[in-house]
């Protein structure tokens, strides 16, 4: 702030040259009077110097009083000028740099009301004006007061303000408002200075204005490019990069603004920029470039994107960079492979299904061929003498039989269609009990190495079947060890904590228990392991093998509602791990007493004599009717046979005599056996039923026979089978 201004009584340069005068021409006066005395001695002094004067020296002494008095009064004007020029030249010296340090405010200063506050403080330090304001849109954003100067109030100058608009470019912003001491005069000058502060004031508004709109504008842009759900990234001619968006900078773990003025392998040592000869491209040509996939090397997974390139131009329209915009197509790549999968899987199971279908009525015809085949000649071999050449081709032609009903279930096994006998087996003792026929089948080079676990729990399985997989897998790790090694079974139960089970076994059940086959052989390759499930598919040389062993082992598997998972790597062996799931403890049944008179073989080997009854006989298949009928009137049963089920419910409905049991196949034209059979317990809940089948008919919603309460016999049956089954019923 300036100093007080002091109020003690000065006398100004312009007096002083006025009072210099004055004494100049009274001491002329004297000194012509002291002359006048000297030279006219006659006179005394007094009367010389003031009276007694003679007109023309009274008149000289005036003239040279009068002559020092003008010359006062011209030296006092230009004393006064000159002071009044000096001030004026301070004046407008300070107006000019209050000009230049409020200028120096607006070149530093970005917040409005600073740069008005510090313009109104250096005006008043330097001006010394009582009261400076500026306002913007009628709020006051700007005051400085000289507050220690009492002199005058805002009311005795207020008609000496000076209000100067605060405009640019034709929009008026505001107002500066400059309120002096009582005692200043404005100069012209003074004025255009104050006016030129106001303008350079409102450029500085507009440009704090324009800033303010164009961060506003650079962070709602900032805004919009990190909420896009994709990696956008601007770069110049030489690959440096201008602005990258949070997505970008997130996913490589390197914050926004540290990738101003880089290129990426200043970033990222190391990483391979393949996109700079894509972008190197695109601004040669001018031209977007699409990248369809990309890999993104520079994340610490593996990312698949998709990027399009387009050319980054100035105001003028020239190519100043690429703007790269990449769209994160992980979880579509990944999709789209999962969909390729289950694809496939779904080609595999429709082929599966397919083969099983057929192998399903393949084994149905056969199983209806080896009935009537293995039937006659089993009664073929009762009417000879068991030492002719006839009967040991009997004998032949039967074992020849039951080898192809082995083939057969090994089909229906494949395909999933094999009856299941069920019962509440330990796995263990599954297994324990197979240990002859297992050293047997491994031979000599290759140790038999069993770990099986006591206490496992039960589960719901056909004993036979089981045994079917176990041997199967077998004669696959026997045939994997040509130059011998160690089969190893075990079993215990399934710890989904410590192991990984396929991911239908999750589903299925709760609780497992595992049977593991290993063996230390050759191993399976990665692209083989993927189909040794498939039917008739095989590794082994020709006639070496049918390709039905594994596909039998899945489809067996399956059918016990249990999952299957195979461990191999090349030259390191293969483990099969079969989860099959646990079953409540059974009920302890008691043991059957079996009724002597009820044997249908004598020891004799003969065929024990009929207890009579009346059988409907239903079988669509002419040779398998013809041999159930023949065997069955042979032993004293009365027969009535049909084809169909609809015959066999007329036949039922106009009988008068009434039949003991209804002997039926499963798989029949029109009506199936199952439906026969709930048609024929509506009429009779006691009624007698046997079905037969060697294909269970997929008609039936009910399931099995046996979960139906029904007695079943299955196809192909021998002469004994037929005859115990019939008399269990009737009996």
């Amino acid at each position: 702030m300036p100093a007080k201004r002091s109020h003690t009584m000065h006398t100004r340069p312009e007096h002083q040259a006025i009072i210099l005068a004055v004494f100049a021409g009274i001491f002329a006066w004297v000194m012509h009077a002291a002359l006048d005395f000297y030279f006219y001695a006659g006179k005394t002094y007094p009367e010389h110097l003031f009276l007694n004067v003679p007109p023309r020296e009274l008149y000289s002494r005036v003239t040279i009083i009068s002559a020092f008095l003008l010359a006062g009064l011209i030296s006092s004007r230009m004393v006064s000028r000159l002071e009044i020029a000096t001030a004026r030249s301070q004046r407008l010296d300070n107006v000019v740099r209050s000009v230049r340090a409020v200028n120096q405010h607006i070149t530093r200063e970005t917040d409005p009301r600073v740069l008005a506050r510090k313009s109104c403080e250096t005006l008043i330090r330097r001006l010394g004006y009582k009261r400076v304001e500026i306002k913007v849109g009628g709020i006051l954003i700007g005051k400085a007061d000289l507050n220690d100067d009492p002199e005058t109030d805002d009311e005795t100058v207020e008609h000496n303000v000076m209000a100067v608009q605060i405009q640019c470019g034709g929009r008026v912003f505001g107002e500066l408002r400059v309120i002096p001491h009582a005692d200043m005069l404005w100069d012209e000058e003074e004025r255009a200075l104050l006016r030129e502060v106001a303008g350079d004031v409102a450029l500085a508004l507009r440009g704090i204005e324009i800033a303010e709109k164009l961060e506003h504008r650079r962070e709602e842009l900032q805004t919009i490019l990190d909420s896009v759900p994709a990696y956008v990234s601007y770069q110049d001619r030489d690959g440096k990069y201008l602005r990258v968006n949070k997505a970008t900078a997130d996913l490589v773990g390197i914050p926004a603004e540290e990738w101003r003025g880089k290129r990426l392998l200043e970033l990222l040592p190391g990483t391979t920029d393949s996109g700079q000869a894509l972008n190197s491209e695109v601004i040669a040509t001018g031209q977007p470039r699409r990248t369809a996939l990309g890999r993104l090397a520079m994340a610490p997974e593996t990312r698949w994107v998709q990027t399009d390139r387009i050319p980054y131009r100035d105001k003028s329209g020239d190519i100043v960079g690429v703007i790269a915009l990449s769209i994160d197509i992980t979880q579509l790549v990944e999709a789209q492979r999962d969909l390729a999968i289950k694809n496939e899987q779904l080609r595999q199971s429709q082929k599966m299904e397919a083969i099983g279908l057929l192998a399903g009525g393949i084994a149905h015809d056969f199983n209806n061929l080896l009935t009537a085949i293995s039937g006659y000649a089993e009664l073929a071999q009762h009417h000879l003498d068991p030492d002719t050449p006839t009967a040991s081709m009997l004998e032949s032609i039967l074992d020849a039989a039951g080898k192809a009903a082995t083939l057969t279930q090994q089909l229906l096994a494949f395909s999933r269609k094999q009856p299941l006998v069920l019962a509440s087996e330990d796995l263990s003792a599954i297994v324990r009990k197979m240990g002859d026929i297992l050293g047997c089948l491994a031979g000599e080079g290759i140790k038999i190495k069993t770990c099986l676990a006591a206490n496992l729990g039960c589960v719901e399985v056909d004993g036979s079947q089981i045994e079917q997989v176990i041997l199967n897998l077998a004669v696959n790790a026997r045939d994997a060890m040509p130059e011998g090694g160690t089969l190893s079974i075990t079993t215990g139960k399934a710890n989904f904590d410590d192991e990984e089970p396929p991911e239908e076994c999750r589903e299925r059940a709760s609780s497992y228990v595992c049977l593991s086959v290993s063996d230390t052989g050759t191993g399976i390759d990665s692209e083989t392991v993927d189909h040794v499930f498939e039917p008739f598919f095989t590794t082994k040389k020709s006639g070496a093998g049918t390709g039905l062993g594994l596909s039998v082992v899945f489809g067996i598997v399956e059918q016990h509602g249990g999952c299957i998972q195979t461990n191999t790597e090349l030259g390191c062996g293969t483990t099969f791990n079969i989860y099959l799931p646990v079953s409540p403890e059974p009920e302890p049944a008691p043991d059957p007493v079996l009724d002597p008179a009820k044997q249908i073989i004598c020891d004799s080997g003969a065929a024990a004599p009929g207890v009579g009854g009346r059988i409907l006989l239903v079988e669509d298949e002419e040779t398998v009717r013809g041999f159930a009928a023949h065997t069955l009137r042979h032993f004293g049963y009365e027969i009535v046979d049909v084809q169909s089920a609809e015959e066999a419910i007329d036949v039922l409905s106009n009988d008068s005599v009434g039949f003991d049991m209804v002997f039926s196949d499963v798989v029949l034209p029109g009506k199936s056996g199952i439906e026969l059979a709930e048609e024929i317990m509506a009429r009779d809940p006691n009624a007698r039923l046997l079905l037969a089948s060697g294909y269970p008919d997929r008609r039936a919603a009910a399931g099995h026979p046996q979960q139906m309460g029904i007695p079943f016999l299955s196809k192909p049956y021998s002469v004994r089978g037929l005859l115990e089954s019939v008399r269990n019923v009737l009996c």
